[in-house]
């Protein structure tokens, strides 16, 4: 569900450690959809039945089922890999682009 290297899983962990938050447990979830496809957020949470499950070293994610079934789980970048923009998450499967009605640009 998870895929993420050393680096990227240091710069999250010093994300997490920063924010001083008081457990590993970390959802991804659709915080919003734009005309380029979902936005994804992360926050502390525990897992229920709906959920799928991945441990990586310290820090367990949490996504539900129908999430990951349909964007193949997630890929976290670090900010060398996100051009700079500090860490970053993108879905295994990219949703089909939406923006073909947007006007001024797509956000």
């Amino acid at each position: 569900m998870i895929f993420i290297d050393d680096t990227a899983y240091k710069e999250f962990k010093e994300l997490l450690d920063d924010a001083n938050v008081d457990s590993y447990n970390v959802r991804i979830a659709i915080d919003r959809v734009g005309c380029s496809g979902p936005i994804f957020g992360v926050f502390i949470d525990e897992a229920n039945d709906n959920d799928e499950v991945e441990v990586i070293n310290e820090i367990t994610f949490i996504s539900e089922k129908s999430i990951v079934e349909e964007y193949g789980g997630f890929i976290i970048v670090s900010s060398e890999e996100n051009n700079g923009r500090g860490v970053g998450m993108k879905p295994v499967v990219s949703p089909s682009s939406g923006c073909g009605g947007c006007s001024g640009g797509c956000h």
